[in-house]
Parts: C-alpha cells; sequence; structure tokens
C-alpha cells in the first residue's frame, strides 16, 4: 500500500549516493594517477566472461524513499551496493543514503569483498571499482593486468589525440585528461572512446579471468569479517555489488517502527518491526550463516 512519509522522514531523506557522468569519471585521475583507471562491473560484461552467476541471500540498507526505487528495480541489470555483515549503529545511522530500513533479498552477486570497496555507480547506474582497489583486493596475483591497462589508454591516446607528440607523452594520466578535455564538448567522438575503452577492458577482463573471478566471488564462501592484525578493529560493514534482485521482505529498525505500527505491508512487501537494532543485527548474522552457494 502507499503510504505517506512522516514529517521524521522528510527530515532524513537527502540526495542519493554519488554519481558521475561516464565521461568525467572515466576522464579524471585525480589522485593515484593511472591506478585511479575505472574498471567496469558490468553485468553483460560479466555474464560474457563468467556465464554462471553466485546466486545469494544479501541484505541492503536504506531510507523509506529508498524502498520505492528498489521495488522499481527488481529483475533488472542495473546493479547496487548490499552487504553479509553491517556493525548495529549503521543500521540507524545508513552509509550512502539515511539508514533505518534494511531489506532482504535474493541477488545476483557480481563483486564480494570484505570491506568497503567503493564502487562507483556512474549515471546509467553501472558501478565501477578503481584498478587500485581491485589491486589492492588481489595483490601479485592480478599485478600484471597493469601493464594490459596501460597499453590499453596509450592505444586511444594515439588513435584520437589530436596530435599525439603534444598530448604529454609519455606521461599517461597527463595525456588521458588531456584527451578528456580535447572531447569534452564533442558528443560524437567521446561516445566512439568510451565504447573503445569498454571494448578493451573487457578484452583486458577476459585475459585474466581466473584470478578476476577469484578476487570478485571468493568472500561469498566465506562471509565474515576478521579482525586488523594489528588494530584488532573489524570494518563496519563488508561490500557486495548485486543485481537481479528480487526482494523477500523489509527490516524496519526502531526510529521508524511506529510509523508502521496500522500497516500490512510495506509498497507491498512483507515486513517486520524492531526495538533494537541489534536484533536486526542478529537476524541477518543467523541468515548469512546459512547460506549455501
Amino acid at each position: 500500500m502507499y503510504k505517506m512519509k512522516t514529517f521524521k522522514q522528510y527530515l532524513k531523506e537527502r540526495a542519493p549516493a554519488w554519481t558521475e557522468s561516464l565521461s568525467t569519471m572515466l576522464f579524471d585521475l585525480p589522485r593515484a594517477g593511472y591506478k585511479d583507471v575505472k574498471i567496469p562491473l558490468s553485468p553483460a560484461i560479466f555474464k560474457r566472461i563468467w556465464p554462471d552467476s553466485i546466486r545469494s541471500k544479501v541484505f541492503h540498507l536504506t531510507d523509506f524513499s529508498g524502498i520505492e526505487k528498489l521495488k522499481k528495480m527488481q529483475g533488472k541489470k542495473k546493479s547496487i551496493s548490499a552487504f553479509y555483515n553491517i556493525a548495529v549503529d549503521r543500521i540507524d545511522y545508513g552509509i550512502q543514503t539515511e539508514g533505518g530500513y534494511v531489506v532482504e533479498m535474493d541477488a545476483d552477486v557480481l563483486v564480494a569483498a570484505p570491506d568497503d570497496i567503493g564502487s562507483q555507480p556512474d549515471k546509467t547506474g553501472r558501478r565501477w571499482l578503481t584498478w587500485n582497489t581491485i589491486l589492492n583486493m588481489g595483490g601479485n596475483k592480478i599485478k600484471k593486468m597493469e601493464k594490459d591497462l596501460k597499453e590499453l589508454l596509450m592505444d586511444l591516446i594515439m588513435k584520437y589525440a589530436d596530435d599525439p607528440g603534444k598530448s604529454g607523452m609519455p606521461d599517461i594520466n597527463k595525456a588521458w585528461g588531456k584527451l578528456g578535455k580535447e572531447y569534452k564538448s564533442d558528443g560524437k567522438g567521446k561516445s566512439l572512446i568510451i565504447k573503445d575503452y569498454i571494448d578493451g577492458m573487457e578484452k583486458i577482463m577476459k585475459k585474466y579471468s581466473t584470478p578476476l573471478q577469484s578476487i570478485f566471488k571468493d568472500y561469498t564462501k566465506k562471509r565474515t569479517l576478521d579482525p586488523d592484525e594489528d588494530s584488532g578493529e573489524v570494518e563496519d560493514w563488508d561490500e557486495l555489488v548485486v543485481n537481479n534482485f528480487k526482494i523477500i521482505k523489509i527490516h524496519v529498525g526502531p526510529t521508524y517502527a511506529e510509523d508502521f505500527e496500522d500497516d500490512d505491508d510495506i509498497e507491498g512487501f512483507p515486513f517486520e518491526t524492531y526495538d533494537d537494532e541489534g536484533d536486526i543485527a542478529d537476524y541477518i548474522t543467523r541468515t548469512v550463516q546459512r547460506i549455501k552457494i
């Protein structure tokens, strides 16, 4: 059933999670240079490289307005962030949006990691990871891929730069940024570069499909967070990138529980209210422990 937002919910709503246009995202190498090169977490690319999907029960933290958006995204290719584990205080406080609502769902898992990997959505809904993040996840078993990424950028610079000799080469970072500025107002040319970029990335990902599959999927078997060896601290949440999801149930934290005392559903989905966020966290832990993949 449709339910009007309460005053509390209006106060806590804020802008959607950070997004950028694809062209801005791809040509911007702000801190680590080419190590900030973006790798596409495209469901279509993943399906071609790894045809067998991992289907798993997962959880997603959102605010009230996010539930309606999730409802419209069910069964679609667009991906979202989800988790297996989360700190109790995050349930109300939130991550990229205000929290209060934990959505339980079945989903295809594209990537799973034991910490926040900072996957970034572009404006079409496709998510991306920086090469530096993947390198940190995979270490030596994926390091050779760096050479291929540099060669891809160099090939695109040489193909599309008006004057490759004045593009800033051999400084790839400088030349790549300059190429983006050169095509800033050339929509058609920019789209050709982006197409070649994504096609090139798919070829590289296919070449390194075995180590990438291990990096992207192995955590779905473990699903537990280990304390840091030095500090003993545990991450507040792990991160999964999922799509093609189906909502099972909505778990409402104590901040908003009373708003639904007289309701039978939330946006057509079954729900349960809680007096303590800790009870939601306990439910998540028990559910995740029972998952079989």
